[in-house]
């Protein structure tokens, strides 16, 4: 039988100001520098705005306000050996406060436009289409992402 990949299901703000878009830098110096947007893992019991609130208070010391749903991304990969499989809901955000002192667990955040950050925005399939939906006002139904790069070997 087969192995099967360890689920994970995570939820991640686009945040926008000024045409940028609020990016999580790696925080692994050992890799090559890549972004993904701010949030985390789902809780259970907890929706997908207060998964987010809770998220970007933690990691920025921001205050949101969540929006709708943008994207749904399901990806199914190989990391550093591990087989994963990963939902993410991706939800439009707006900073409506802070920082609020300093976050418990701090991340590193820049603003970036899509496609001018100095690696690549992951996952490549929400890249390219928050790059759209950035110039185009978000005004398209959600996006249903899959991105399969298969199991391990």
């Amino acid at each position: 039988m087969p192995e099967l990949p360890e689920l994970s299901l995570r939820v991640r703000a686009v945040i926008v100001q000024e045409g940028a878009v609020l990016m999580d830098r790696t925080h692994h110096d050992d890799r090559e520098r890549f972004y993904w947007l701010p949030g985390g893992g789902l809780e259970p019991g907890e929706t997908s705005e207060q998964c987010l609130q809770r998220e970007l208070m933690e990691e920025a010391a921001l205050e949101i306000e969540v929006g709708r749903v943008l994207y749904l991304s399901e990806n199914i990969y190989v990391e550093s050996g591990d087989y994963r499989h990963e939902l993410i809901l991706y939800r439009l955000a707006a900073v409506r406060g802070g920082p609020h002192g300093t976050p418990s667990d701090p991340r590193r955040h820049e603003w970036h436009r899509p496609g001018e950050q100095p690696g690549p925005l992951l996952p490549e399939a929400m890249a390219v289409e928050l790059a759209f939906d950035l110039d185009d006002g978000f005004r398209r139904p959600i996006q249903h992402l899959v991105t399969v790069a298969g199991p391990p070997a």
